[in-house]
């Protein structure tokens, strides 16, 4: 987007919500990918990464892939819910042969 373009400083309101937590609310640039928010939020709700846990944003109850744009799902305000995931497991879903 061109300098001085219309909405180029424009900002997407965001809330994350985890059970039992306050939300985390703040505004990003459409081009801020949804890890950075996740990494955010869970500091935050002050879970910590671990091997045995993996977190997910959703949107319109889909995980969202850590790369998306957050300006990609919509202009805002948005609400995404964080979620945990069970890794999945090597060979899961597939035939042995």
């Amino acid at each position: 987007m061109e300098p001085g373009a219309p909405g180029k400083d424009r900002k997407v309101s965001v809330t994350v919500v985890y059970t039992g937590k306050d939300p985390f609310m703040d505004e990003f640039a459409p081009e801020v990918p949804i890890g950075t928010i996740k990494r955010k939020a869970m500091h935050q709700f002050e879970i910590e990464l671990s091997a045995a846990d993996e977190y997910a944003l959703q949107y319109a109850d889909a995980d969202q892939d850590d790369k998306t744009k957050i300006g990609e799902l919509g202009r805002g305000p948005l609400t995404l819910t964080l979620v945990r995931v069970k890794p999945q497991e090597k060979g899961y879903g597939r035939r042995a042969n």
